[in-house]
């Protein structure tokens, strides 16, 4: 499994418009805290967690980018 840190990177680069309210909303946190989660500023597995598995099967952005430029 992969660390916390890592999944933080993992998360990151995945993120699209509208997830910290997704994720917000479905751990009960406000968007401020699962915004300062994402960014790394505060400490919780709960949302990092949710985070992840809310954004684990997308391609990530540099990729879908490149695709969309070609």
């Amino acid at each position: 499994m992969y660390s916390y840190t890592e999944k933080i990177v993992k998360v990151a680069s995945r993120k699209r418009l509208g997830d910290v309210t997704r994720i917000a909303e479905a751990t009960n946190y406000s968007p401020s805290h699962v915004s300062n989660t994402l960014a790394g500023r505060r400490y919780n597995t709960e949302i990092l967690n949710t985070a992840y598995d809310i954004t684990r099967r997308r391609i990530q952005n540099d990729f879908k980018i490149a695709s969309l430029e070609a």
